[in-house]
Formats: structure tokens, sequence, C-alpha cells
């Protein structure tokens, strides 16, 4: 069972991640496509920490959410194998598009990194609660 505080971490991190989402579209919409794939990918982190604060969990990494999201997720068969491998993508596509000036991105490679976060973000959902009153 998570806390109030849990929940209410949940529905400020499913906050953000909507933000950041709404961020990379009007960033690919600008044609600011490193940015928007950096955003993009900020989205979907933020519905994975959505997630694990839904099992009371706060991971201090990156790598540690995704290893918390193997371990209590995937593991268990909670959720498909492959959303390990969605959010992975995201996150090496936004260490490029962040670090790495010799990596252009443009509209269409933008789009379907933005699609994956989508994608990642419906899986999400359905598993958070609503936010409290």
């Amino acid at each position: 069972m998570t806390s109030d505080a849990d929940r209410l971490d949940a529905a400020d991190e499913r906050s953000r991640a909507d933000e950041a989402l709404r961020a990379a579209r009007a960033l690919l919409q600008s044609g600011l496509f490193a940015d928007a794939v950096s955003r993009a990918y900020s989205g979907a982190y933020h519905y994975l920490r959505a997630l694990l604060r839904t099992r009371g969990l706060e991971p201090r990494s990156h790598a540690g959410a995704l290893h918390l999201l193997n371990v209590e997720f995937i593991r268990p068969g909670a959720l498909p194998s492959g959303v390990n491998r969605l959010l992975a993508g995201l996150q090496r596509s936004r260490e490029l598009a962040d670090y790495d000036p010799s990596i252009r991105f443009d509209a269409t490679d933008a789009s379907a990194l933005l699609d994956d976060a989508e994608r990642f973000a419906a899986i999400i959902r359905p598993l958070l609660p609503d936010a409290p009153a």
C-alpha cells in the first residue's frame, strides 16, 4: 500500500511528465529536434518515476530507475519486456542529443522518438492512481 505522500509524488511526477511531452511536441514543431528528443525522454522518465512511486520506490539515478522497472514490473510480468527496451532506446537517444554535438536529429527521428515516449506513457498511465484530492 502506498502512502498519501507517495500518491502525491506520483501525481507530481505525472504532471512533470505531461509537461515534458508537451514541450517535446512544441520543440519538434519549432524545428528544435535534439531538444525535442531530450524532452521526450524526460517525459517517459517522469512517467517511470511516477510508476515507481506507486510502490513507494524512489530511484537515485536514471540507471536505478531502469533497474527498478525491470525488477518490479518486467520480471514479475506486470509489463512486457519491450517496455524496458523502449525506455533504454529513448535514454540513449537523449544522451546523444544532449552530449554528442556530431549527432544530428531530423524531424523524422525526433517524431519517431516522441511517438516512442508517448507509447511508453500510454502503457504506464493506466497503472497510475488518480491524483489525490
